[in-house]
């Protein structure tokens, strides 16, 4: 295992295991099933980050004091096999959650999604296109890393969508795809960046679908919903564009809700924000809560806590399932657009507290 205190330079070593005992930071590279993993380490406060970059650039693992903070994989290969992104942290872009048709709208053109060249999943039983392209995606690399008292341990992954044309074929839109995850204070911070290197405007659709698991029965866990409206649904969970309040559909939600017996699989929007322009979801067990909150980007959070699994997810998107299309019919108008040469940023933030 080889542990980076800082960034080495391109082709070198670390100095020397010294200057990683000197830091509370550090960055662990090792191998993992045969796939290269990035661990970013808080020592004082005994956290660890997992990143895999060439498994779509997954958040596998977090850690505090040694414990589960997100929902574990059984093991790569499976998660793999599975495509079902049904653990850690998984990206989903450039479209979040479902399109409900093999083809979407952009600025009144029409574009085609092609299942032959299987880069995206499908979602039974109505079979729609879920999650994006870039979740189980090989081609990701990782170009910086830091670690320092002051900075914490941080990792930037990109992924140059532009130069494959698998990936160009169902999203026409030249774009380059960076994440930084970063540990400090406490807190896991994800960072998205998106630059547009075409020259037309491209959509901007993207979100995260971490996992949780607090700890006590799954009966007595909590939630609170920073929203004050829900998206409405029919049974096909693509949104209608109506919205209702989110106390009317999940009534003590903005409070503190216990789920009981409750199933919930719902998005919210007109996100409730503090002084620093943070909307603050957590789930709670009996010791143990995690927070994420969302920077002013994210607008829609989609809550998923269902009944056969033991985990809450609670999911970072920059705007309702189904985006492209509800924006070409009018039901919404707030798809985000990005010009030539322009740069979208986006952040959120893990805080377990309790482990």
């Amino acid at each position: 295992m080889i542990h980076y205190p800082i960034s080495p330079p391109t082709g070198t070593n670390p100095s020397s295991e010294e200057d990683f005992i000197m830091s509370n930071f550090s960055i662990a590279k090792k191998k993992v099933e045969g796939h290269t993993t990035y661990h970013l380490r808080d020592r004082k406060r005994k956290m660890d980050f997992g990143l895999v970059p060439d498994i779509g650039n997954w958040g596998y693992s977090l850690k505090a004091n040694g414990k589960e903070v997100f929902y574990a994989p059984v093991s790569l290969e499976q998660y793999i096999k599975d495509r079902g992104l049904g653990s850690g942290n998984p990206l989903m872009a450039p479209f979040a959650n479902r399109i409900d048709r093999d083809y979407y709208y952009f600025e009144g053109k029409k574009y085609l999604l092609n299942g032959d060249l299987g880069n995206f999943l499908r979602t039974s039983p109505t079979n729609f296109p879920i999650h994006g392209l870039l979740s189980y995606d090989q081609r990701w690399e990782v170009v910086k890393t830091s670690a320092s008292d002051s900075t914490g341990a941080a990792i930037t992954s990109r992924m140059d969508f532009y130069k494959y044309p698998d990936l160009m074929a169902q999203f026409p839109f030249a774009h380059i795809h960076e994440v930084t995850y970063r540990l400090k204070e406490g807190k896991l911070e994800c960072a998205t960046k998106i630059t547009n290197v075409g020259n037309s405007n491209m959509p901007i659709h993207f979100g995260y679908h971490p996992y949780f698991v607090p700890d006590g029965p799954r009966e007595q866990w909590t939630l609170h919903v920073a929203a004050k409206q829900h998206w409405i649904v029919p049974p096909e969970l693509i949104p209608t564009g109506e919205l209702e309040p989110a106390e009317k559909y999940l009534p003590g939600c903005t409070g503190t809700l216990t789920l009981g017996n409750t199933f919930i699989d719902a998005g919210f929007t007109d996100l409730v924000r503090d002084k620093d322009g943070l909307a603050r979801f957590w789930v709670a067990g009996a010791t143990r809560k995690v927070e994420v909150a969302f920077g002013p980007e994210f607008t829609t959070a989609v809550c998923y806590a269902p009944l056969e699994w033991q985990y809450v997810c609670i999911e970072p998107q920059t705007g309702p399932t189904n985006a492209f299309n509800l924006n070409h019919e009018g039901k919404i108008s707030s798809l985000r657009t990005l010009a030539p040469g322009k740069t979208f940023q986006g952040a959120y933030w893990f805080i377990p507290t309790g482990y």
